[in-house]
């Protein structure tokens, strides 16, 4: 997409709105349901009976309500309620879920959250022996299966920052409105029931035995909840135009790291503020404005105390004015579905102008004395603005302001495009033969050929993480720190502690740290919950790579994960580019990372597609590259020299037999470039990504893939495309990337090669 363009779609017309909504928990199957429930005074805990291994006795949760049993019965548990409050959502927001009008479906795309995605399929899988039942269990695959055919062509990714995965979604769905990427956003999050869940937190003592009792003095801890939601996101300008009801406005929202520790909460709530402060700042507001806050709230005592100590700092004297409503005493934690269910609860008690009581908690129970957590009954309330707190693990933080009106000064149609370019300052790599710049060079040279099957071993790997730190780590969380620290050495910002604490990070990953989550899933299938080990469960989930990059170099901004895709590195660095385009970020650090895992090769022997099978398919391979992209003002102030320029981007969901369809409509949205720097790696995407580049009227650009020389990295295998076209000498001087996925997910994007002039340590020079 040119300029011109771009201008035409990111008018901002006042702001970001919600005009659709949908939920399933366990006080009801859709909004209204819940919401009465809520403001009722009923509590949705009781039976677990969605758990799939039997659980101490008395054991109770937050489960979500049954759907009507004629409902896609065929669908799994979690595709079948994220599908429904999806459609749900659309319905809410009137549009059309089948609609494919030329326009408008290639503009709507999706952005979810998950804490552990399809985590239900580890365990059929593990009492099966079948590799086939893990065809559900990535993220890209819950996803595609539950938008299937419901006009959200534009393209779908999937977030993970732990408890706050569904805000973060939220977050990354303001981003895309605002740089004209997309017309329309469903956004929002899930989590389904799970022994896999439930044993995790019960091994980390954070199941209370009673009640949830936020806030309260002697408070023990949380329940498992489970739930889905998601919210419908435009412009204002757009809203209006098609008619739609305007049911918030989304004002501000802001996110931050605590660089702390992987479980536990900064016990100041450093991070929780900052993220706070953000938002109000967006928003336009003070923080005496704020009609009600909805609180994370878990129960657990350092979480509570936490979040406290950040919302007395954010509005010292005037927070006992403030009602705070706790919504996990009634549904538990709904963990990747908590964010977005209680901004959908905050969205109606702006609409009814009613703040929602708190279930266990008297004013007396309280442990701080100037916090007004409301109690029942609910009450009437002029609501004007709301601020929701999502604190996740790894020191993960999203707020979200939503608003009753449009602040007063924010013009009607204010630009969003900010003009600033994304470019890349420092490039790590992390592969068999190939471990930095000098090496990569070489191997791209021709000088070195260690095959992709060669192990990265603790040798190579000691060199970035110690030892005693490592044996905690997954092989693909050292892989990312290694690159990671040979991309901040390139860019020259080691020695820069101060401006790296202002950087934000997105990573990739389509298989996160499998070992980890074999070993821990495995444990329990065979011992029971209550042998669920918490270093493996804390350390297996999906951002605890991004966890460890904010805590290893006190990265305080924003730590994402987009996971479960092979599209996820190049999704992960496109999100970069627009988050600095819009202005949002100055400095983001962009990784991929990958481990090889015997249970993953396994599933995809099944497949026929790695040549171990004997057939024609791809070799597996492992590793991590790391991007620093950076504003070029940023660059510019501090003398950096930069590899590459980011230019457009597109992504493209059309299902699973729509790929060479997605492939030709991402390509179709870039200006071209001359060079085509595909994904193919040995199997059938070859062929749908040789006939969409065709179908585009592209096939006589010169395309090359990184796979033949460096074998498949799954999520890292476009990132290693980027690298390879930035750094080989006689590189072409414009490409697009292109990444396909098995599950039907297409994204590209443009990238112009820059000539690199300046030597320093670590770097190379053209």
């Amino acid at each position: 997409m040119d300029d011109s363009a771009r201008t035409k779609h990111a008018d901002g017309g006042g702001g970001v709105v919600l005009t659709g909504v949908g939920l399933c928990t366990s006080l009801g199957v859709d909004v209204e349901t819940t919401w009465r429930a809520v403001l009722a005074g009923a509590v949705g805990i009781g039976p677990l009976t969605e758990v799939e291994s039997p659980l101490p006795e008395g054991s109770v949760g937050g489960q979500a309500l049954e759907l009507p049993p004629d409902y896609r019965p065929e669908l799994t548990r979690e595709v079948r309620m994220l599908r429904w409050v999806v459609e749900q959502a659309l319905a809410n927001a009137g549009i059309d879920g089948g609609s494919r009008a030329t326009g408008e479906a290639d503009r709507r795309c999706a952005v979810l959250g998950t804490t552990l995605h399809g985590l239900r399929a580890g365990g059929r899988f593990l009492r099966s022996g079948n590799p086939g039942d893990l065809e559900s269990f990535l993220a890209g695959a819950t996803a595609a299966q539950a938008l299937e055919g419901l006009g959200l062509e534009g393209g779908c990714a999937t977030t993970c920052s732990a408890c706050s995965s569904s805000l973060g979604a939220i977050a990354l769905g303001v981003t895309m409105l605002e740089s004209g990427r997309a017309d329309v956003v469903v956004a929002g999050g899930y989590d389904a029931m799970s022994e896999y869940s439930w044993g995790g937190f019960n091994a980390l003592r954070l199941i209370t035995p009673t009640q949830i009792r936020p806030f309260c003095s002697g408070r023990q801890g949380m329940k498992v909840g489970e739930g889905f939601g998601v919210v419908v996101l435009e412009t204002e300008a757009r809203a209006r135009a098609r008619g739609a009801t305007v049911i918030a406005h989304l004002t501000g929202w802001g996110e931050s790291a605590d660089a702390y520790h992987l479980t536990k909460p900064h016990p100041g709530g450093e991070g929780a503020l900052s993220a706070m402060r953000m938002s109000l700042q967006r928003a336009g507001i003070a923080p005496q404005q704020l009609g009600m806050i909805t609180a994370h709230a878990t129960g657990t005592p350092d979480n509570d105390a936490g979040e406290y100590s950040a919302m007395s700092a954010l509005l010292g004297p005037d927070l006992a004015s403030v009602p705070v409503a706790a919504h996990k005493s009634r549904l538990g934690h709904t963990l990747g579905g908590a964010g977005v269910i209680e901004l959908v609860l905050s969205a109606m008690a702006i609409r009814d102008q009613r703040v929602p009581g708190t279930a266990n908690v008297s004013a007396g129970d309280i442990e701080f004395a100037d916090l007004r957590v409301t109690t029942e009954p609910s009450t009437g309330c002029v609501i004007d603005h709301t601020l929701n707190t999502s604190l996740g693990f790894g020191g993960a933080n999203t707020c979200v302001v939503l608003s009753r009106h449009r602040a007063r000064d924010r013009q009607p149609d204010p630009p969003t495009r900010r003009g600033e370019r994304a470019c890349i300052t420092g490039i790590g790599i992390l592969l068999p033969g190939a471990v930095g710049l000098e090496a990569f060079a070489a191997r791209l040279s021709g000088v070195s050929d260690v095959p992709p099957s060669s192990m990265l071993n603790d040798a190579v790997l000691a060199e970035f993480t110690s030892v005693r730190r490592a044996r905690r780590m997954s092989p693909s969380v050292r892989f990312a720190l290694a690159a990671a620290e040979m991309a901040f050495g390139d860019a020259a910002l080691l020695d820069d502690p101060d401006r790296l604490s202002l950087a934000s990070c997105l990573l990739g990953s389509m298989h996160g740290s499998a070992g980890f989550c074999y070993d821990y899933y495995s444990q329990i299938v065979r011992e029971g919950v209550l042998a669920a080990n918490p270093v493996l469960f804390a350390e297996g989930v999906p951002n605890a790579a991004a966890a460890h990059m904010s805590t290893t170099f006190k990265i305080r901004g924003g730590c994402q994960t987009i996971i479960g895709a092979r599209t996820a590195g190049l999704d992960a660095l496109a999100l970069a580019g627009l988050r600095i385009e819009t202005g949002a970020s100055q400095i983001v650090l962009v990784v991929a990372t990958e481990e090889q895992c015997e249970v993953v090769d396994r599933a995809y022997l099944t497949q026929g597609w790695p040549r171990a099978s004997g057939g024609d398919g791809f070799e597996r391979s492992h590793g991590a590259v790391a991007f620093v992209v950076e504003s070029e003002s940023s660059a510019a102030k501090r003398g950096a020299a930069a590899w590459a320029r980011l230019g457009d981007s597109a992504s493209a969901f059309c299902g699973v037999g729509g790929v060479a369809r997605a492939v030709a409509a991402v390509l179709a949205r870039l200006a071209p470039t001359g060079s085509i720097v595909g994904s193919a790696g040995g199997t059938w995407l070859d062929r749908a990504e040789a006939a969409g580049i065709r179908r585009a009227d592209r096939g006589s650009e010169v395309v090359s893939t990184p796979v033949t020389a460096f074998g498949e990295l799954f999520a890292a295998t476009a990132l290693v495309g980027v690298a390879q076209a930035v750094v080989k000498a006689g590189g072409p001087s414009g490409f697009t990337s292109l990444c396909t996925d098995w599950d039907g997910l297409v994204t590209a994007m443009n990238v112009e090669r820059v000539e690199r002039k300046e030597m320093r340590a670590g770097g190379m020079t053209e």
